[in-house]
Formats: structure tokens, C-alpha cells, sequence
């Protein structure tokens, strides 16, 4: 799996906390782009970190979220 989508796994709930709604743009364990749109969220990391391959993720929103934890529980 890659190490990226593992770190939003664990990492959900403070996303939802920071960046809900948005599209996040994950390189290397850490946010690196912030964007409404998941294109130009791509896009721009692309251009801020040539040859590496960004993971971008649609945020739920905090109700959409919850909704979501009462079907797919988080386990550790």
C-alpha cells in the first residue's frame, strides 16, 4: 500500500478537522497543497515538487465524515 494513502488513513480526522471540503495534495507523508479544486491542487504540486507523485484526496466534510464513520468504522 502506499505509504501516502496509510498517512491520510491515520491522519483522516485531522484532515477533516483542517481541510474539510477541500482537495489535499499529499507528498511524502505531509499536506503539501490545499486547493477546492483536486485538478489545480494536483497541478500546483506538481509545479512545487517536479518528479514526485502527489496523492490528492477529496476532504469529507465533518457531516459527511461522521455519516461515513457510522458505516466504515476507523480502526487503528
Amino acid at each position: 500500500m502506499n505509504e501516502d494513502f496509510e498517512w491520510i488513513r491515520t491522519h483522516i480526522e485531522e484532515l477533516v478537522e483542517k481541510y474539510a471540503g477541500n482537495y489535499v495534495a499529499v507528498v511524502e507523508k505531509r499536506v503539501v497543497v490545499v486547493n477546492k479544486s483536486g485538478k489545480l491542487a494536483e497541478d500546483k504540486a506538481l509545479t512545487q515538487l517536479p518528479g514526485k507523485e502527489p496523492l490528492v484526496f477529496p476532504v469529507p466534510k465533518k457531516e459527511d465524515f461522521n455519516c461515513l464513520l457510522s458505516f466504515f468504522p476507523i480502526r487503528p
